[in-house]
């Protein structure tokens, strides 16, 4: 009986964890960074990054697809970390958004990315 309820207490413990790590995300994006806000197409890539932290992310090349779904839960230095539960991608910034010839630019992952779209209202 002791075992039991001490697994029981493990399991409640490892519930809470995983709840906190969960509910720790932005709730808008900080405004030092809020030139990532919008939609950026790249050759392999689309990434939408929303004012509320929200980030859909899809990459197609060569067959391989890769999509992510769900909110910043950090940023560090240039770079963002995106997920949920414990499952999370970090997204490499190694230039972050500037203007050139018209258009913001960004590098994410090695690929160079352009605005497309912004999100002024969400």
């Amino acid at each position: 009986m002791k075992l039991l309820k001490k697994i029981k207490h493990v399991y409640l413990f490892l519930i809470l964890a995983i709840f906190i790590t969960a509910c720790n995300e932005l709730d808008t994006i900080p405004p030092e960074k809020s030139n990532y806000i919008g939609t950026w197409q790249g050759e392999y890539m689309v990434i939408s990054i929303t004012k509320d932290a929200r980030v859909i992310y899809n990459y197609k090349k060569d067959g391989v697809t890769k999509s992510v779904e769900g909110p910043i839960q950090e940023f560090i230095g240039d770079d963002f970390k995106v997920g949920v539960l414990g499952l999370n991608s970090l997204f490499k910034v190694s230039t972050p958004p500037y203007f050139e010839d018209g258009q913001w630019k960004m590098v994410i992952d090695d690929q160079l990315v352009i605005k497309t779209s912004f999100f002024k209202s969400l």
